[in-house]
């Protein structure tokens, strides 16, 4: 089994969007990785984690975007998890640009994509266990600016079927699953991505669960 340089320190793949990117929504910059929530998350959990952010802004679960195939969560999973080997945890938290880039897709069928990245993951490479498995829905949209509502609105009804579609799938796949709603709101200039106040509530609230898990 392929094992780490620090065989006590666990290993944990944040796999997302703009979402876990840290998108800033006032002036379309980075948040710095401490204002993050894997950033909070991996200074809450301490030296004896890892953690590896493999995030990239407008990701879809499994779908090409016409404009921006490189976009696909599915076709670069695999190559990231040997890549990262040996993984203790994959934390996913995904789908909500199936619904505003893909015209017509439904939260159910985002949901289907999701759970083709899990059966990705959970997939044993060099003869090791396969990782933890936590899903994280992703937080809804808030009062949306007039730009965002232009360009997404169509999809904020299927956006709010999101968590509760995300969460059957996990419990399909045995896996660990949280609701960033339940825990933060997002109340900043475009309505869709949240500020550092409200990643620093979740990334710690992630922490705590990677904890129980782990």
């Amino acid at each position: 089994m392929l094992k780490a340089k620090n065989e006590n320190q666990k290993r944990i793949l944040c796999y997302g969007d703009s979402l876990t990117w840290g998108y800033n929504p006032a002036d379309g910059t980075r948040f710095a990785y401490h204002e993050t929530w894997p950033g909070v998350m991996e200074r809450s959990l301490g030296e004896s984690y890892k953690v590896i952010v493999e995030a990239l802004t407008a990701r879809t679960t499994c779908w090409d975007l016409p404009y921006a195939p490189d976009r696909n969560g599915s076709k670069f999973l695999p190559m990231l998890l040997e890549s990262h080997a040996p993984l203790d945890m994959v934390i996913i938290m995904l789908g909500i640009n199936d619904l505003m880039h893909l015209s017509g897709k439904t939260a159910d069928e985002s949901a289907w994509g999701l759970l083709s990245l899990i059966r990705i993951a959970y997939t044993p490479l060099f003869g090791g266990t396969p990782p933890k498995i936590l899903i994280i829905a992703p937080p809804v949209p808030g009062k949306m600016s007039d730009f965002s509502r232009e360009g997404f609105g169509v999809a904020e009804e299927e956006i709010k079927k999101l968590p509760a579609a995300q969460k059957i799938v996990a419990e399909t796949a045995l896996c660990d699953f949280m609701d960033s709603n339940d825990f933060i709101k997002v109340d900043s200039v475009d309505g869709l991505h949240p500020m550092p106040d409200q990643y620093k509530i979740l990334g710690e609230a992630v922490a705590e669960r990677v904890r129980k898990i782990l």
